[in-house]
C-alpha cells in the first residue's frame, strides 16, 4: 500500500495567501475607519460652524469613536449635546461624559472644568461641582471656578465655608463684582449666620470698582429688594454712564430696569444690544419679559415675530414664550402654528399642554384650559405660572376652593412671587376674607412697591375691616383713616390708575359717612375715565346709603337700559328690590337678564342668585326648573350642577342625581374634590347608607388628604360618623373643625347639636357662650341656645 503524499508547497502558498488577504483586509478596514473618521470630523466641524447641533453630535460622535484623544472635538461634541433641543437627560449625560474624558487626559483644561462644574450646579449635584472645582483650583488658580466652588458649598448649606471662599476671592481679586454679589446675597438670606450687614458687600463692590457698570447694577438690585427705589434708580443711572460695551452687562442693566419698572429705558438698552447680539437667546427672553410687563399687544406681537425671525436656526427655547405672546395678542392661529411645531419637535408634553391651555382659555373654553394645565402639571410642570393660570380658570369655573388651594401652594413654594401674592389677595377679597386680603396685598406691596393694584387692594381690605368694627371702636382707627387718605392722595398724584384711586376714595368717604365728599368724588369719576356702568353703581350706592333706596333703584334701571349685559347692575338692583320686599320685580329683572345675557359666567351668577332668592323666600321648588334649564344650556358648568343637586326634586330621582355626579366627575377629573363631595351627598341621603358608609368615609378622607382646609368635607365626615352611630369619632372630627374655624356657623351648629346628643353639655355651653360674645346669630343657633337654657331651668333667659 502506497504512503499518502502531502503537498507542502501548496500549503505554504495558501498560508501566504491567507496572510496577504488578512493584511489587505486589515489595511482596507483601517483605511475605511480613517476615512470615516476624517469625514466625520469634517462634517462635524462644518455643522458646528452652522450651529446644527444634532448633526455635530452625530458626526463628531462617529469621529470620536475612532479618535478618542482629540480634545477640541470632545469639547465641541459636549457643547453640541447641551445645545440640542429639546434637551434630554441623555444629552446632559453625554456632555458630562465628554468633559470628564477631556479632564482625564488633560487635568489642566479650564474650559472642561468650568463647563462641567456649571452643569453640576445647574442640575443640583453640588457635591460633584465642589469636587471638580477643587481639583482644578488646587492644580492652578481659577477665579471663575473659585466662585463656582463657593456656590457649590452654599448649595450644600455650607454657608460659612462658602462665605470664606468668597471673601478670599474679593481680597485677592477685588475686581470680581459677582463675588461681592454672592456674599451680599448670602448675608441677605442668612442674616442669622453672618454678622455682616448685606449692604456692606454691595457698597464695597462699587467702592473697589467705581468704573464698573456691573457693580452699580448689582447694588441697584439690592436696593430694589430692600424697597429703596430711589437709591436703585440712582445706581442704574450711574451704571448707564459707565462702559456698556459688553452685551451681557447691558442685558443685565435692562433686566434690572424692567424689575424696577423703568420699561422705556430698558427698551433703549435692548435696542442697542440688538445691534451686536441679534441672535442672543437671552436678549429675546428679556425683550419678551419687557413686552409682557408693558401690557402692550403691539409690543408683544413685534417681539414675538422679530424674535422668531432672528432665532430661526434655533427658535425652540424662545418659541414657548413667543406662543404666549401670540395668545395675549389674540393671534391664535400663529400660536397654534408654534404649538404644532413644538409638538412635532417632540418638545416636552408639559410645555405643549401649558400652551394649549393658554389658547383654550383665550377662546373662553375654561374647562378645557383647566384640563390642559392639569396635564402639564402631571407631566412635571410645577411652575408658579401654571398654577396661577389654573387658579384663574378655576375661578372662572366657579371652583373657588380649588383655586385657593393652587394659589396657597404658589405662595408657599414661591413666597417672593409677586403675581402669586396679588392673585391670592384678589381671590381673598372676592370671598370676603379681608384679613388675608390685607396680609397678601401687603406682601405684594413689599415685593413691588410701585404697583398700584396691590396698594388699592390693601386700602380696600382696610376699609372693609374698619366697616366690620362696631361704631364705638371706629374712633380707635382714626389714624388708619388718615393714613389711607394720605396713601390715596399719593397714588392719585403718581398713578395712571386715576379712576380706581378716585373710586377707592369714594368708598372711603362713604364708609366715613362723609356724603358731601362722596358726592363730589362721584362727579369726578366720569372725568377720571371710570366705566359708565360702574359710575351708575357708585351713584346708586350713595343714594342707598343716604336712605333714598327708591331713587337708587331707578338709577340702576336707567343704567340697565344703557348697559343691558352688565351683571353687576342687575345683581345690585335685585338685591335692593329684595330688601324693599318687592319679590315680584326682583324675580322679573333677574329672569329677564337670564334670557338676555348670553355669557356663561353671567348666566351662572344670575342663576345662583335667583336660586338664593327662592330659598330665602321659602319658594325652593321654583329654583329647580331655572337650574335644570341652565344645566341643559351650560353642560360644562359644575357650580350649576352642584346647586341642582341641592334641590329636593333632583335628590328624589336617585338615577338623575347619580348622572349629575358622574357628569361632574367627567368634567373635573378623577382627582377632583367636587364630585367626591357630591357623591357622598347622594349616598348619604340614600336608603342604602350603611352599604356605602365605608366608601363615604374614604372619599371624604381623600378630599381632606388633598386639602386639609376643606371644612365642608370635614363637617360631612363628622355627620357621616354621627349617622353611623360612632359618636366619639364624630365629636373628635367636629372639634378638629372648630379648631380651624371657631367662628363658622356651618361648623358651630352641627358640632353643638352633636355634643348635646352625646350629653357633653359643658363643652356645648362653652361654644354657645363664645358665639354669643362674637355676636354670631342664626335661627338654629338660637334654638340650641334655648334648649340649653331649658335644660338648666333658666326660664327667664
Amino acid at each position: 500500500m502506497s504512503a499518502r503524499y502531502f503537498n507542502w508547497k501548496l500549503a505554504i502558498v495558501l498560508v501566504i495567501g491567507v496572510v496577504v488577504l488578512g493584511a489587505g483586509a486589515f489595511t482596507l478596514r483601517q483605511w475605511r475607519r480613517a476615512n470615516r473618521a476624517d469625514q466625520g470630523l469634517e462634517l462635524g466641524n462644518q455643522a458646528y460652524e452652522e450651529h446644527r447641533w444634532e448633526d455635530v453630535a452625530e458626526h463628531l460622535g462617529s469621529y470620536l469613536a475612532l479618535e478618542q484623544n482629540d480634545t477640541s472635538a470632545w469639547l465641541k461634541y459636549a457643547e453640541a449635546q447641551l445645545n440640542i433641543r429639546p434637551t434630554r437627560r441623555s444629552h446632559v449625560h453625554q456632555a458630562v461624559g465628554a468633559y470628564r474624558t477631556v479632564l482625564r487626559s488633560d487635568k489642566s483644561n479650564s474650559e472642561a472644568a468650568r463647563q462641567l462644574t456649571e452643569i453640576y450646579l445647574g442640575i443640583g449635584s453640588f457635591g460633584e461641582a465642589e469636587l471638580i472645582a477643587r481639583r482644578r483650583i488646587e492644580s492652578e488658580p481659577d477665579v471663575e471656578l473659585h466662585r463656582m466652588l463657593a456656590l457649590a458649598l452654599a448649595g450644600q448649606r455650607k454657608f460659612k465655608e462658602a462665605a470664606a471662599e468668597l471673601k478670599t476671592i474679593v481680597q485677592e481679586h477685588p475686581e470680581q463684582v459677582l463675588a461681592y454679589e454672592a456674599l451680599g446675597q448670602l448675608a441677605e438670606q442668612r442674616l442669622e449666620d453672618f454678622g455682616d450687614v448685606p449692604a456692606t458687600w454691595f457698597d464695597q463692590a462699587v467702592e473697589n470698582n467705581p468704573s464698573s457698570a456691573l457693580a452699580y447694577i448689582v447694588r441697584a438690585g439690592f436696593h430694589r429688594r430692600s424697597e429703596n427705589v430711589h437709591e436703585a434708580l440712582a445706581d442704574l443711572e450711574e451704571a448707564e454712564r459707565q462702559d456698556l460695551s459688553d452685551p451681557a452687562v447691558r442685558l443685565r442693566l435692562a433686566k434690572e430696569l424692567i424689575s424696577t419698572g423703568f420699561l422705556d429705558r430698558a427698551q433703549e438698552h435692548l435696542v442697542v444690544a440688538h445691534q451686536t447680539a441679534a441672535k442672543d437667546q437671552d436678549l429675546w427672553q428679556t425683550w419678551a419679559r419687557l413686552a409682557l410687563r408693558s401690557g402692550s399687544q403691539e409690543k408683544m406681537l413685534k417681539v414675538a415675530e422679530a424674535g422668531l425671525k432672528e432665532l430661526s436656526s434655533q427658535p425652540w427655547d424662545f418659541m414657548p414664550l413667543a406662543t404666549e405672546l401670540f395668545v395675549l395678542c389674540g393671534k391664535l392661529e400663529d400660536a397654534n402654528d408654534c404649538i404644532s411645531k413644538l409638538h412635532a419637535k417632540d418638545v416636552g408634553p408639559a410645555t405643549v399642554a401649558f400652551l394649549r391651555g393658554l389658547v383654550a382659555a383665550e377662546q373662553g373654553h375654561l374647562s378645557q384650559a383647566a384640563k390642559h394645565w392639569r396635564q402639564s402639571m402631571e407631566s412635571g410642570n410645577k411652575s408658579p405660572q401654571v398654577r396661577l393660570a389654573l387658579a384663574s380658570a378655576l375661578v372662572g369655573l366657579g371652583n373657588t376652593q380649588s383655586a385657593l388651594q393652587q394659589l396657597r401652594t404658589v405662595v408657599s413654594e414661591s413666597p417672593d412671587y409677586f403675581e402669586g401674592r396679588l392673585a391670592l389677595a384678589r381671590l381673598m377679597a372676592r370671598t370676603g376674607n379681608w384679613l388675608e386680603t390685607l396680609e397678601h396685598a401687603g406682601a405684594a406691596m413689599k415685593l413691588s412697591p410701585e404697583d398700584t393694584d396691590a396698594s388699592l387692594l390693601h386700602i380696600r381690605a382696610q376699609i372693609q375691616l374698619m366697616r366690620a368694627n362696631p361704631p364705638e371702636r371706629r374712633q380707635v382707627g382714626s389714624r388708619t383713616w388718615q393714613d389711607m387718605r394720605k396713601r390715596l392722595s399719593v397714588l392719585g398724584r403718581n398713578s395712571e390708575a386715576t379712576a380706581e384711586v378716585k373710586r377707592m376714595g369714594f368708598q372711603l368717604a362713604l364708609q366715613q359717612e362723609k356724603f358731601a365728599e362722596a358726592e363730589k368724588l362721584v362727579a369726578q369719576l366720569e372725568q377720571a375715565g371710570l366705566a359708565q356702568a360702574e359710575i351708575a353703581i357708585a351713584q346708586a350706592e350713595l343714594l342707598a346709603v343716604r336712605g333714598t333706596v327708591d331713587r337708587a333703584i331707578l338709577r340702576l334701571y336707567a343704567a340697565i337700559e344703557s348697559f343691558p349685559d352688565t351683571v353687576e347692575l342687575v345683581s345690585y338692583v335685585a338685591i335692593l328690590l329684595d330688601r324693599q320686599g318687592d319679590r315680584e320685580k326682583c324675580e322679573e329683572i333677574v329672569k329677564e337678564a337670564l334670557a338676555r345675557i348670553a355669557d356663561p359666567v353671567a348666566q351662572r351668577r344670575l342663576g345662583l342668585l335667583i336660586a338664593r332668592f327662592y330659598v330665602s323666600w321659602d319658594q325652593k321648588e321654583k329654583a329647580y326648573p331655572v337650574l335644570a334649564a341652565l344645566a341643559q344650556k351650560l353642560p360644562d358648568d359644575i357650580p350649576i350642577k352642584r346647586r341642582l343637586l341641592l334641590c329636593e326634586q333632583t335628590m328624589e330621582n336617585s338615577e338623575g342625581a347619580q348622572r349629575l355626579v358622574d357628569d361632574i366627575k367627567s368634567l373635573e377629573g378623577e382627582s377632583g374634590w367636587q364630585w367626591r363631595y357630591e357623591q357622598v351627598r347622594v349616598w348619604f341621603a340614600a336608603e342604602d347608607f350603611k352599604d356605602n358608609y365605608a366608601r363615604i368615609v374614604l372619599l371624604l378622607q381623600e378630599n381632606l388628604l388633598a386639602n386639609p382646609d376643606d371644612q365642608a368635607s370635614r363637617v360631612f365626615l363628622a355627620r357621616s360618623y354621627e349617622k353611623a352611630g360612632d359618636q366619639q369619632l364624630a365629636i373628635s372630627t367636629y372639634r378638629e373643625a372648630l379648631d380651624r374655624s371657631p367662628d363658622d356657623l356651618r361648623v358651630i351648629i352641627p358640632a353643638v347639636a352633636a355634643l348635646y346628643g352625646a350629653k357633653e353639655y359643658g363643652q356645648a355651653e362653652q361654644i354657645l357662650n363664645r358665639a354669643s360674645r362674637q355676636k354670631l346669630s342664626h335661627p338654629l343657633l338660637s334654638e340650641l341656645a334655648l334648649a340649653d337654657h331649658l335644660r338648666r331651668g333658666e326660664l327667664d333667659s
